[in-house]
């Protein structure tokens, strides 16, 4: 683990409908290169494994060749040693060639966004909740909270363009509610045993439309200055970002 990051607004969220006590802290964790992550990739199995996306194995964990890539850094909230949610961010570049984010090994599209103006890249992957959270308004809230996180990783990171790679079926959501485009479509997409749309926008537009629809998604730039000094400070993830 890099750190667990002071977030505003605090991360109290209501356990009401999940047999738990009324109100509660997460811990909201950030994950470098090396660091151990296998609550995070029991949690992924899981999730994954019960919507019906992965191939069952063994070790009944989820994980893959670009999370301990120095370009990827993962957040998870966690209750005590229970990861409760988790999301994935995988940065890099807009250039042939270069594969540090998942979409790039089926999506050529993706090398030509350099030549578009767009350097600094991320593609938002990986985003769990734990299936036995099953109160609605609760998993609403992590979630958002997890998105909340990521945008402010994703602003310390300098990225000028976002990527997610999702199922067709929500495809209308994402269009609608964040204002992405469609780039491309596979069939299959690493890891992931079902059909998949890459969708893509210019960051500084997805981030104001967000925060245009909800002031929770509002981020200070003293937020940003503080997950830059304490995500990217090693002079290998400077280079590996740059």
């Amino acid at each position: 683990m890099i750190s667990e990051l002071s977030f505003s607004p605090p991360l109290v969220l209501s356990r009401v409908g999940a047999k738990l006590p009324a109100n509660f802290p997460l811990d909201l964790k950030i994950f470098g290169p090396g660091t151990d992550k296998t609550a995070i990739y029991a949690l992924r199995y899981r999730a994954f494994i019960q919507s019906g996306v992965i191939t069952p194995r063994e070790d009944r964990l989820f994980s893959d060749a670009y999370d301990d890539l120095d370009t990827t850094t993962t957040i998870a909230a966690f209750d005590g040693a229970t990861c409760a949610g988790t999301f994935r961010l995988t940065f890099g570049q807009g250039r042939p060639g270069a594969h540090t984010m998942p979409c790039q090994s089926i999506f050529g599209e993706v090398g030509g966004l350099g030549a578009a103006g767009y350097q600094q890249l991320v593609e938002f992957t990986r985003m769990v909740v734990a299936p036995e959270l099953t109160n609605t308004s609760f998993r609403t809230t992590l979630y958002a909270t997890l998105i909340r996180a990521g945008l402010i990783v994703a602003h310390a990171a300098r990225v000028d363009f976002g990527l997610i790679s999702i199922h067709p079926d929500l495809v209308r959501f994402y269009e609608t509610m964040c204002g992405f485009r469609q780039m491309a479509r596979s069939e299959t997409y690493p890891g992931i045993n079902a059909p998949t749309v890459l969708l893509g926008r210019d960051f500084s537009a997805l981030d104001d439309k967000r925060t245009k629809q909800n002031p929770f998604f509002k981020i200070s730039p003293t937020e940003v200055t503080a997950a830059r000094r304490i995500v990217f400070p090693m002079d290998r993830r400077e280079v590996a970002l740059a």
